[in-house]
């Protein structure tokens, strides 16, 4: 089910072998719109912008590991949006097709990234304010899209619901997860997060049960 909350429109569909959450958010005044995360089922992600009548402006990626961005390739042969993505994530995203090899997906070569992202960015989506918030470990340019008016968080692969993304793959730094993560602490606890896998929470529940947050690892 869609979440509405004032001017925010936030839907997801659950995509590809790694069950990964792609995110359409919108305006629901101006009706502009983006995709986080173009991860799989291309159709179904712009079915999502074409259901709630919006035209769809950007394409921001939290990282560029391949269930992340393997559908932007079909999306970018229907729409002229433009792709977002953090500088260092520039290796995982050109290497994607050789990602995919590896885990048995095919994967196409990727389009262009467009526009660099930067911790501190404030991005526009009609009347939405998003800040992006630099939080590597899981990858080296992780970033989380932060909607402070509307309390909410998009997270990508940083922080799950008791959990986080894992620190062992290429590019992965437990020390740097470790900081990102107590950054990620000083925000409201009554942040939503809706995660890259799993179910959506909120930053509280995480502070108090998560043991990635509450723990020495």
């Amino acid at each position: 089910m869609p979440v509405i909350q004032g001017e925010l429109i936030l839907d997801f569909l659950t995509v590809g072998p790694f069950q990964t959450n792609v995110y359409v958010v919108g305006c629901a005044r101006t009706k502009a719109g983006v995709i986080i995360d173009a991860g799989g089922d291309a159709r179904g992600l712009l079915g999502l912008i074409e259901q709630h009548e919006l035209k769809l402006e950007k394409i921001l990626q939290t990282h560029a590991h391949i269930d992340h961005v393997a559908a932007l390739p079909e999306v970018r042969a229907h729409t002229s949006a433009p792709i977002y993505l953090h500088p260092n994530e520039a290796f995982l995203y050109e290497s994607a097709p050789q990602q995919g090899a590896f885990f048995g997906v095919n994967v196409a070569p990727l389009p262009p990234v467009d526009c660099e992202l930067a911790q501190g960015d404030i991005i526009e989506i009609g009347d939405l304010r998003a800040e992006v918030l630099l939080m590597p470990g899981h990858s080296p340019g992780s970033v989380i899209f932060y909607f402070e008016a509307q309390e909410t968080m998009v997270s990508g692969d940083v922080l799950f619901a008791g959990s986080i993304g894992r620190v062992d793959l290429p590019g992965a730094d437990p020390q740097a997860m470790r900081a990102s993560l107590e950054r990620l602490k000083t925000y409201p606890g009554a942040t939503r997060i809706y995660c890259g896998h799993g179910p959506d929470t909120s930053l509280g529940q995480e502070k108090q049960l998560n043991p990635f947050l509450t723990q020495d690892w």
